[in-house]
């Protein structure tokens, strides 16, 4: 999605990786039903869904890494991640929603897991929010971004989960 003159720099990507083991999915098991339709069985069949174990946090900095979902406009919203025990090339994608709703941003971040724990980040950045002419003032253009944002996260084009976050300018 192309950025206009607007204010949001593409999804910047990281990734870190650590602890060598072996790929180990959690993986779960849909057990069979059986429904009654009408009065005639239907069963289903057993089906194996791989779910990857993880942690996804949002941050203000890649330092202290402390939890937060409240930003300021001026800030970087990190999307922390980290896999564990996820082996191979794998895809993460973030796709940032703004407050109506619409789709603002998407990055991605290509990685391979090669060890017990990886981590990485995408971050979103709003930029050109200050006004030029005094650098303690926000811009016009800087209250678009206030309210309740979304980020929807995917590995390999999965959805994993949606996150909420506040955006202010103060």
């Amino acid at each position: 999605m192309p950025c206009v003159d607007l204010l949001l720099q593409k999804t910047t990507p990281f990734i870190n990786t650590r602890h060598p083991l072996i790929n180990n999915f959690v993986t779960l098991r849909i057990l069979p039903f059986l429904f009654l339709l009408a009065g005639l069985p239907v069963t289903g069949s057993a089906t194996e869904v791989s779910v990857p174990s993880y942690t996804l946090k949002l941050v203000k900095n890649l330092v202290g890494q402390k939890a937060a979902t409240e930003f300021d406009c001026r800030e970087r919203v990190y999307l922390m991640t980290t896999w564990l025990e996820v082996y191979g090339e794998h895809r993460i994608t973030a796709r940032w929603f703004n407050p109506e709703g619409a789709l603002q941003d998407q990055g991605h971040l290509d990685f391979v897991g090669q060890r017990k724990e990886t981590d990485g980040w995408l971050a979103l950045e709003f930029l050109n929010v200050a006004d030029q002419a005094a650098s303690t003032h926000l811009n016009a253009e800087a209250a678009k971004f206030y309210g309740k944002w979304k980020v929807r996260v995917f590995l390999d084009n999965n959805f994993l989960e949606e996150r909420e976050f506040f955006v202010r300018c103060k």
